[in-house]
């Protein structure tokens, strides 16, 4: 019985994992300006999800690093199909080439 309450209790405790999102469906990726949109929020969302997150997604030797922030992009990068990840790549190298 003891065991049973123990599972329950750890089964009721356990979160679902973070999610990082970010709305896609307004934006044309063939406009090089609106892939640098989805650029723009990917960043803003990965600033707000590790600034949430950090301490349950990112290792001890890497929490004063910029790892959480640079992952959380690079996953919702990689999740577009061809074209858009193409476009997105594009623009985030303006960006960085501008900053």
């Amino acid at each position: 019985m003891m065991i049973a309450s123990l599972a329950l209790a750890l089964s009721a405790s356990v979160s679902p994992a973070p999610e990082l999102r970010v709305q896609i469906s307004d934006l044309d990726f063939s406009r090089p300006e609106q892939a640098m949109t989805f650029i723009q929020r990917v960043d803003a969302a990965a600033q707000v999800f590790c600034d949430q997150h950090r301490a349950v997604v990112t290792p001890l030797s890497l929490q004063g690093t910029r790892a959480c922030e640079t992952e959380m992009r690079r996953f919702a990068v990689n999740r577009l199909d061809r074209e858009r990840w193409t476009a997105a790549h594009r623009a985030a190298l303006e960006l960085r080439r501008e900053r």
